[in-house]
């Protein structure tokens, strides 16, 4: 569901006349740095929906989106709001977005509040390092955003998944990944349903993303 976010994102953003190639034309690029996600439940197995997004225009800095996956009855099964800023390419400095022409401006919300900020994991659990594969590298030559999503995910067990699904998680994007990386998830469970977890680079021992999971019993 997230690699479908990211499309219609790339998609939407370049209607609006903000898309990709036209920010590569002034060295920029969108760069994802926070996003919360709800899933009141999955879809089926080859059940059609609708997905809809829009832009909630920005607040100088971070630019917003949101997103609504709905059902042929017109329930909303998944919602998820985003945070987006634009990055030089030369200088990997922070561009202003209210500088860009024709921005959009703040509309409705699906939380009535943007994605906020992850606290670190605490763990003092031996971490498990593996190097970044090819297929986790994205356009830019950076860790692509929803492999980071599956790390955490596959670092846990079958009995696990079998007893739990995923019904909100909250992530910040703090680093880049580089292919050159080895990477392990740090894990620190609170209880039964609320688990902290960062994706962590071994060279350095920063955390490159941190998220935030809540899991319900099946």
């Amino acid at each position: 569901m997230f690699y479908q976010l990211q499309d219609i994102a790339w998609e939407h953003a370049r209607i609006l006349g903000f898309g990709f190639d036209k920010l590569m034309e002034e060295k920029q690029f969108w760069v994802l740095s926070r996003l919360r996600v709800k899933i009141a439940r999955r879809p089926d197995w080859g059940e059609d929906f609708t997905l809809e997004t829009w832009s909630r225009g920005t607040d100088g800095f971070y630019g917003y989106r949101d997103f609504n996956f709905v059902d042929k009855a017109g329930n909303v099964i998944v919602q998820a709001t985003t945070s987006w800023l634009v990055i030089n390419v030369e200088t990997k400095r922070i561009v202003r977005i209210s500088d860009l022409d024709n921005f959009p401006k703040y509309e409705e919300s699906v939380f009535g509040e943007n994605a906020g900020k992850v606290k670190p994991p605490k763990s003092e659990d031996e971490l498990s390092f593996t190097p970044v594969l090819f297929t986790e590298i994205d356009i830019n030559q950076h860790f692509n955003t929803g492999r980071y999503i599956e790390r955490i995910i596959n670092s846990y067990n079958f009995d696990f998944h079998e007893k739990y699904d995923l019904a909100e998680y909250e992530i910040n994007f703090l680093k880049e990944g580089l292919p050159t990386d080895k990477l392990a998830v740090k894990k620190q469970i609170i209880d039964n349903e609320t688990h902290f977890c960062s994706v962590v680079r071994e060279s350095d021992g920063v955390d490159l993303i941190r998220a935030k999971l809540r899991w319900e019993k099946r």
